[in-house]
């Protein structure tokens, strides 16, 4: 069945502001159809927890043999809709009503903190409307309308099933294409399977199983526990490998309703050994994602992108937007580029 879809997207670079709107209809029209979250959503998180498994294969190769082959993580999420992803020695507080993600390291008793750009109401800022005035306009679409592959039970609860194909857009390459699919639980309001391949035959799966829901889960685990300090992001971007390295990817956001998931995707690079810096960066979203740069354009070892829900209103339950983050990586003796894909969910 055809389902009305309209976009937006930002393309940022060292040089300029890209904004594509495909369609006729212009950003923040109310003519939209579906539901405004900002007004008329039904405001309801579902408390759950869930173990989270990652999977990845390399290019035909089969699954990695290992550790790297196989994550298995803990994650939880309360009635205001903040979530805690536990990974190793990593947990990844995400709190969507006041625009923060916060990383502890427990090994070290660290955390960083991130901050969305506020609108009205404290919530994400809309697109700028003078972007759509922009003398370098192009209308993009990156993904093909969804195949829907019906409806089944998975992990204990109800998911319906749709793919993508996703194109996503290269500074120096051709477009690479990825063949993305989804099985979504409006129910439970959960992602439960995403299963990604690219064009090389790469895949990445990331499901969840293990599932209690309509649990409270502690309010301490989604505070910055007593005893940790704040660390020095410049520091700790530093310490990475060259030429570019791309941390998380894929970067996958989940919204429910006026919960509205904001996180960042950064590229870093060792200027040290290698005397590589971020050379250029972009961002490519559809509606209703938009993306912030983090840190300024200076020819830094690192960059950071922040990917957030605009919370304009969608068609319909389950929605799935997607985006792009592009990094460049240069020295004097090599030049790198990496695009990561970037998925929202929204729930409403």
């Amino acid at each position: 069945m055809h389902r009305r879809r309209v976009f937006a997207a930002l393309a940022t670079g060292m040089v300029g502001l890209l904004l594509v709107v495909p369609g006729q209809t212009a950003v923040g029209s109310d003519e939209r159809a579906g539901v405004d979250r900002g007004r008329t959503g039904r405001g309801e998180v579902v408390p759950l927890s869930a173990v989270e498994l990652i999977s990845r294969s390399d290019a035909g190769t089969g699954a990695r043999q290992g550790a790297a082959a196989r994550e298995e993580n803990r994650y939880y999420r309360d009635s205001q809709g903040r979530t805690r992803y536990e990974s190793g020695s990593t947990v990844t507080i995400v709190d969507p009503v006041a625009g923060t993600t916060v990383r502890l390291d427990e090994e070290t008793r660290e955390f960083t903190r991130t901050t969305a750009p506020e609108g009205r109401d404290g919530q994400p800022a809309a697109p700028p409307e003078a972007a759509a005035e922009a003398p370098d306009v192009a209308r993009r679409q990156l993904s093909s309308e969804p195949r829907d592959l019906g409806t089944r039970r998975m992990s204990g609860v109800r998911v319906e099933g749709s793919s993508y194909t996703v194109t996503v857009p290269r500074e120096t390459a051709p477009p690479a294409t990825q063949e993305v699919t989804v099985w979504l639980s409006t129910d439970v309001q959960l992602d439960v399977r995403t299963h990604i391949v690219d064009e090389t035959g790469a895949e990445y799966t990331r499901s969840y199983t293990d599932i209690e829901a309509g649990v409270e889960p502690s309010a301490d685990l989604f505070t910055v526990p007593s005893g940790y300090r704040e660390a020095d992001p410049v520091v700790a971007a530093q310490d990475t490998t060259c030429p570019l390295d791309i941390s998380p990817d894929p970067l996958l956001l989940v919204s429910y309703g006026w919960a509205l998931d904001a996180r960042s995707q950064s590229g870093s690079t060792d200027a040290v050994n290698r005397g590589c810096v971020i050379a250029n960066s972009a961002a490519v979203v559809e509606y209703p994602l938009w993306a912030a740069p983090v840190t300024p354009y200076l020819g830094l070892p690192y960059f950071e992108w922040l990917f957030y829900d605009t919370g304009g209103p969608v068609p319909y339950d389950g929605y799935v937007s997607f985006g792009s983050a592009g990094f460049l990586a240069y020295s004097p003796e090599d030049t790198t580029e990496k695009w990561s894909l970037v998925v929202l969910y929204v729930f409403v």
